[in-house]
């Protein structure tokens, strides 16, 4: 079977580059064609590593150079280049056959299924449904309705596919009436063979210091924390726009001494397996690969259920706490209960190992070779 995946580039460290990169791995390791076609890879390394057996084309259109230009010229440029590249992606298809080509909501997305080479459309979504409204603040009214435009808009478009592959069972009600959704989730980077002895008194988030994940209201939150427990630590790793104003807010909220800003590094591992506890406050996600790899070290969660994913991943009071979006106190009492109680750490631990093996490469790659061939026999 020959699969074809459709991607601007793999020279990102973005979350899509990394899952894909083990896509690609896992099935040309396990007797399938793949072929990675990009539009912007312009010779650049990819970031993560991509067996030589998959098949690399790219159509050399750069999309990126678009991003500098005025807003009014942006929009007629990459009309035009979407012509070029829907004839340069037809020529392709047309030429490797494929059994399956698959779009991760990058340019191709709009025109894939009309183009006719034999092959089964699918589209992966990656984030969730309605991240182009929580994206923004509540207050940019305008920039919110046309967010749900687009995402109108791509629901559309999402009907032309064979069929919608989505991370989360809680967003399957927003894309009905579509027929043909499946949900499966991404997989774990990694499988620990030791977990954190959760001893520390360390607590641990990560993620881009960006509005998304809601990090002012984690300071907030461990502001009426710490001061009780100044033996603990929040250790925060990421970097982004927004960390000079949350080291500033750390040091009007008197926590300075007790939040550490660690930015970046190559063994997230050992930072999980030298906490205690995960937190996480986003304003939204798609499925936090945060959440799966800190349960799979043996991390207790607290986590805010916010759109989508914590929900698909905690089960709440067993392997950690799921808190109504927003409500600070009931975040706080759940981390107190954590911080106080080694046992209970001990306990939540050990259930979050068993409930991360839903999330192992080989679980969740055995969803996507039922789909492909389910697919290609005409079952779906």
């Amino acid at each position: 079977m020959k699969i074809i995946y459709c991607i601007s580039g793999m020279y990102k460290s973005g979350g899509i580059e990394r899952v894909l990169a083990g896509k690609a791995n896992y099935l040309v390791s396990h007797g399938y064609e793949v072929a990675i076609v990009t539009t912007d890879q312009a010779g650049r390394k990819d970031f993560f590593p991509i067996d030589e057996q998959v098949k690399r084309i790219d159509l050399g259109l750069n999309y990126d150079e678009l991003d500098s230009l005025p807003t009014w010229k942006r929009y007629w440029r990459t009309l035009q280049m979407k012509k070029t590249h829907r004839a340069l992606l037809t020529e392709v298809l047309q030429r490797e056959r494929a059994d399956i080509v698959v779009s991760v909501l990058r340019q191709e997305f709009s025109f894939l299924p009309t183009i006719k080479d034999g092959s089964k459309k699918i589209f992966e979504s990656h984030t969730s449904y309605y991240t182009k409204v929580l994206m923004y603040p509540k207050d940019a009214k305008l920039k919110r309705f046309l967010g749900l435009a687009r995402i109108a808009y791509d629901k559309t478009i999402a009907q032309e596919y064979d069929q919608v592959v989505i991370l989360t069972h809680e967003e399957v009600a927003h894309w009905q009436p579509i027929p043909q959704v499946s949900v499966i989730p991404n997989s774990l980077p990694f499988h620990p063979s030791e977990h954190a002895p959760l001893e520390n008194k360390d607590i641990i988030a990560v993620g881009r210091m960006e509005y998304q994940k809601n990090f002012p209201e984690l300071l907030s939150i461990w502001a009426s924390v710490a001061p009780r427990y100044p033996e603990w630590r929040l250790h925060i790793w990421g970097e982004g726009y927004l960390l000079d104003s949350l080291k500033a807010q750390a040091e009007k909220l008197g926590i300075a001494n007790q939040t550490i800003f660690e930015g970046v590094t190559s063994d997230m591992h050992k930072a999980y397996a030298d906490s205690s506890i995960y937190v996480m406050t986003s304003h939204f996600e798609g499925l936090p690969m945060v959440l799966l790899e800190a349960q799979a070290t043996g991390l207790p969660i607290v986590s805010y259920a916010c759109p989508s994913g914590p929900r698909d991943i905690v089960t709440d009071g067993k392997d950690g706490y799921l808190i109504t979006p927003y409500d600070q106190d009931a975040f706080k009492e759940r981390l107190i209960q954590l911080m106080e109680s080694a046992s209970l750490r001990q306990a939540m631990g050990q259930e979050a190992v068993q409930s991360a093996e839903r999330f192992t490469t080989e679980a969740v790659m055995r969803q996507w070779e039922t789909l492909f061939q389910s697919l290609v026999n005409g079952k779906h």
